[in-house]
């Protein structure tokens, strides 16, 4: 339950701060004429992740089709959770200057740019979601995963109300740094998951399947040593977060006032 919580809240929380960060500056620049295909393109958003979630999680039915979303589910989210990481500095500048090159167009083509762009940019959080939480359900049950869900999305609600009132005293970057390590973590346990299906379906070439199927079984979820890496998934952040927030203490004494 704790990894569909944390997934929803971060990648729900990383959509909202992309939705808030194109309704302010529309607001700013006096283009709220334009907020309406923001709107609509997170809802089709969403609309899109949610079936690419029933999707795969139809197609996992076998060991090999598990074993392929699983690898493609690890692959998508270390590369994407990557790129957020290193670009996490300058993502509100990254945002609102391709904002810019929407809304200088005429309104017609404005309202299209913006639909696309916020799609786009929603889609790519929720589908990262959606095989995230189908590679979850195949070893989880479902009154779990729904109940991660909804409180990762209550928490994401309750995050996004305290970001409109505080949002100057948010360290944006060291957030998105946290649950980075978090989905990095996440996304190897994922990536060995599948190839230890592969395996069962003798899908890995140049090894002995068997050997290796048999050797990896201890990592998976209702497995001790899968519990474990569960807890060290949570504290790592954590770890994280500590050190981030002690080293920002250490530089605002150090720097002269």
């Amino acid at each position: 339950m704790f990894e569909s919580a944390l997934i929803v809240f971060r990648e729900g929380l990383e959509s909202f701060l992309i939705i808030a960060l194109i309704v302010a500056y529309l607001r700013q620049t006096g283009k709220t004429a334009l907020t309406p295909a923001v709107y609509g393109g997170a809802i089709a958003a969403l609309v899109f992740s949610a079936a690419i979630g029933v999707v795969t999680d139809e197609l996992a039915e076998s060991p090999f089709s598990e074993g392929i979303l699983a690898l493609i589910s690890g692959a998508l989210v270390a590369s994407l959770t990557i790129h957020v990481m290193r670009t996490a500095k300058t993502i509100r500048s990254s945002v609102t200057s391709k904002i810019d090159t929407h809304i200088a167009k005429a309104t017609v083509p404005a309202l299209i740019g913006l639909f696309l762009f916020t799609f786009l940019m929603v889609a790519r959080e929720g589908v990262e979601t959606a095989l995230m939480l189908s590679s979850l359900a195949q070893d989880s049950t479902l009154s779990s995963i729904l109940g991660g869900t909804s409180i990762g999305l209550c928490a994401t609600g309750l995050i996004g109300f305290l970001w409109v009132r505080y949002a100057h005293l948010i360290n944006l970057k060291l957030f998105l740094q946290t649950t980075g390590v978090f989905l990095i973590a996440f996304a190897i346990h994922i990536a060995l998951y599948g190839l230890h299906e592969l395996s069962e379906a003798d899908a890995l070439p140049f090894i002995d399947n068997f050997a290796f199927h048999t050797a990896t079984e201890i990592i998976e979820p209702n497995s001790t040593m899968g519990q474990i890496l569960l807890y060290v998934m949570i504290a790592v952040p954590c770890l994280w977060l500590a050190f981030g927030i002690i080293q920002d203490k250490f530089k605002k004494m150090a720097t002269p006032q």
